[in-house]
C-alpha cells in the first residue's frame, strides 16, 4: 500500500474521531497525516524518517498555536465543562479547614480540596463538591 494512502486514511479517521469526540486534539493529528500525505502525493521525497517529523511537526505546531483558540470559540465554557461536578459526593481524606487545603477522593483520584464555607470538613467524612477552579476542588459539608 502507498504511504500517501495510509497517511491519508489515516488522516480522514483521526479527524473523524475527532467529530465524534470534540477533543479539538486529535483533529491536529489527522490534518497532520493528511499534509503529509499530500506532500508525498505531490512527489516531495520523503523517507520514513522525514515523513514521521513531517507529522509530528505539524501536529504539534497546531495542538500549540491553535487549539486553545478553538476550545474558546466551540467548545464548552468552563462552567459548562465542570457543571457535571457539582453535587457530587466526595471522600475526604485529610482534613479541609478554611483558609487550608487537605486531600479529598473523587472518582477514585486525589484532588487537593478546599472548604467554601467556615465549617473544618475533617477525614472520614463525605463533602459535595459546590465547585472547581483549577485544580482544586471546593467542597462543603455533606
Amino acid at each position: 500500500m502507498n504511504a500517501e494512502i495510509i497517511w491519508g486514511s489515516a488522516g480522514l479517521l483521526l479527524i473523524l474521531a475527532d467529530v465524534i469526540f470534540g477533543s479539538f486534539f486529535v483533529m491536529f493529528l489527522g490534518v497532520g497525516a493528511l499534509i503529509t500525505a499530500s506532500l508525498i502525493w505531490m512527489g516531495v521525497p520523503m523517507n520514513t524518517t522525514t515523513q514521521w517529523l513531517t507529522f509530528s511537526a505539524i501536529s504539534s505546531m497546531g495542538v500549540l498555536l491553535l487549539r486553545k483558540k478553538l476550545m474558546h470559540w466551540f467548545g464548552p465554557s468552563e462552567e459548562e465543562r465542570f457543571e457535571d461536578h457539582k453535587g457530587q459526593t466526595v471522600a475526604v481524606i485529610e482534613e479541609v479547614a478554611p483558609g487550608k487545603t487537605g486531600k479529598i477522593k473523587y472518582r477514585g483520584a486525589e484532588w487537593q480540596g478546599a472548604t467554601t464555607g467556615d465549617d473544618t470538613i475533617q477525614a472520614g467524612e463525605n463533602a459535595v463538591i459546590t465547585h472547581l477552579d483549577g485544580i482544586i476542588v471546593y467542597i462543603r459539608k455533606k
